[in-house]
């Protein structure tokens, strides 16, 4: 038999990607013009695999989609759910108030086509429908990605090969928890492919989890981050440097802007001392990690 044979025919009947969009009552036009934005793209039915992980919804949303139904447990977990059934080659994730930029994710479409690497990295836009030239596709690994430039963890900025996940998954009940998972997906990748241009459509809304003013939510996102730093650390890969300085430097600057408080601050910064986060070394990652390195 010959088996490449096989295995090339065994892709080729799979999906070219799961789509998985994560859904929590969000308003029936959100999630319609989500969907309507996969269903643009250049993809036939049997490319495309829809998987709406409802996490725990008061009314089931109707659609041409795999439903999938959950007791609220959170985006990690809703994210899981949706791993676990994914059939295609490759994973999108998608928010339901989300949607992809078509024009522009076509060029994503062309490089899953051509080259067929491990991850196509794009960028976000908070502006729809934007036009976007063609770019020069940037080709590295996950490893020299993480060295040489800074990293968007969202977890909605790229397409990934899934057979390479192996049993990593998101952490159930974490917030950010997309800044643990996709330094840690990166380590896996062998071939990336950057692409600048904007494919993706992000709303930000003052009454999501993130911009929550309650103060109980506030300790959780600080204590979440800095778990995820211990984490990152203690996978003890030399690579994650660069990322880890500037986990940092956001932890610092959230725990400063969501507290106002010095006491806070000095205390948390005590903790990042004494577990060797702190002092910063002077790099010029970004000119506000740049400053803050001159200064903490």
């Amino acid at each position: 038999m010959n088996y490449e044979l096989f295995r090339n025919f065994a892709q080729n009947m799979k999906p070219l990607i799961s789509f998985i969009i994560t859904y929590h009552n969000e308003p029936k036009a959100l999630l319609e013009a989500c969907l309507e934005s996969i269903r643009a793209l250049c993809l036939s039915q049997e490319e495309a695999e829809i998987i709406l992980v409802d996490d725990g919804s008061e009314v089931r949303p109707e659609g041409d989609f795999l439903y999938v139904h959950q007791e609220q447990a959170g985006l990690s977990v809703a994210r899981n759910t949706g791993l676990n059934r994914a059939q295609g080659q490759y994973v999108q994730f998608v928010d339901a108030d989300d949607c992809l930029i078509p024009a522009a994710y076509q060029a994503v479409l062309e490089q899953l086509r051509k080259d067929s690497p491990d991850l196509v990295l794009y960028k976000m836009s908070n502006i729809n429908n934007v036009s976007e030239k063609r770019p020069i596709p940037r080709k590295s690994s996950g490893k020299d990605f993480l060295q040489n430039h800074n990293l968007r963890a969202s977890a909605c900025a790229y397409v990934f090969r899934r057979e390479i996940l192996g049993d990593l998954r998101f952490q159930p009940g974490l917030l950010h928890e997309d800044e643990l998972f996709t330094p840690q997906l990166f380590l896996k990748v062998e071939t990336l492919v950057e692409l600048d241009l904007k494919a993706y459509f992000y709303r930000q809304h003052s009454g999501t989890i993130t911009h929550s003013d309650s103060q109980e939510k506030v300790q959780k996102r600080l204590n979440d981050i800095h778990f995820i730093l211990r984490e990152l650390k203690s996978l003890g890969e030399p690579i994650l440097e660069r990322r880890l300085k500037q986990l940092t430097v956001d932890y610092l600057q959230k725990t400063w802007t969501l507290t106002h408080s010095l006491r806070e601050l000095r205390k948390r910064m005590k903790e990042l001392r004494k577990e060797g986060f702190l002092p910063l070394p002077v790099r010029s990652y970004s000119l506000r990690y740049f400053l803050y390195s001159l200064f903490v």
